[in-house]
């Protein structure tokens, strides 16, 4: 694989060679080849790799999967890379399914804990924004999330313009044999972004415990903008953090 240089790019095939603009903006140029479907599907010699493609298959599913259960923040916090993300992720849970032979491990069958802690915005991580401390209640049958008290102006970072925001607890039940999902969410008022003392915020969502569902509980905070008194939703990418505090 090879960049383009010059001034003119290209995209389309020329003869055995493929041009391209990739996600990053880059111009590339590849040639075409390797070896046939067929080949790939029967040759015995590409068993590891048709082992490698179950599993990669399963992983793409499984992380568009929990992109849909979490559309209420994917529309918001995601900068664009949210699926490769959560793909890379979803990938480490199947190979740490510990009963499956190699090529039929499972998202279901893996450790969904690794995906405690995961940021659904690269742009806008969670403790970069939010300049305090949550406190995460994780007990058998509820996960309760404290915001502290605080003075926004002072412990939140937010776009100019900004005069609201809002924090949010999101609980994905999940299913993944069923391929089934259902959200719940727990917002708090949209408070005024100003300078003086808001006292702490607490958020809570109780534990189905329905057989065969995951739970994964999200906070996320967004912030809102005030125009000729209506409040709307920023929508700033950049500015919106969103991240995984509880697996169950």
């Amino acid at each position: 694989m090879a960049k383009q240089a010059g001034y003119i790019k290209l995209e389309g095939t020329i003869g055995d060679l493929s041009f391209y603009k990739n996600r990053d903006g880059n111009f590339i140029a590849r040639r075409k080849g390797g070896v046939t479907k067929k080949r790939l599907l029967t040759d015995p010699k590409f068993q590891r790799t048709r082992e490698n493609m179950q599993e990669f298959s399963r992983a793409a599913t499984a992380a568009k999967f929990l992109k849909n259960a979490f559309r209420e923040i994917e529309i918001k916090s995601n900068g664009g890379r949210l699926h490769n993300r959560l793909y890379s992720q979803s990938m480490k849970v199947i190979k740490s399914d510990p009963t499956s032979a190699r090529g039929e491990r499972k998202f279901e069958l893996g450790d969904m804990s690794i995906l405690r802690g995961f940021q659904f915005s690269e742009k806008a991580v969670f403790d970069q924004v939010f300049k305090k401390q949550l406190t995460i209640v994780d007990d058998p049958a509820s996960v309760t999330v404290t915001v502290p008290e605080m003075v926004p102006s002072k412990y939140l970072v937010y776009a100019q313009g900004t005069t609201h925001y809002r924090f949010s607890l999101i609980r994905a039940a999940v299913n993944a044999v069923d391929g089934t999902f259902y959200t719940e969410i727990n917002a708090s008022e949209n408070l005024v972004v100003n300078s003086q003392t808001h006292p702490e915020l607490v958020l809570t969502l109780p534990k189905p415990a329905i057989a065969g569902e995951n739970y994964f509980f999200a906070v996320s905070l967004e912030f809102l903008m005030e125009v000729n008194g209506g409040q709307y939703d920023s929508f700033d990418v950049s500015m919106n953090p969103a991240v995984i505090l509880a697996v169950v």
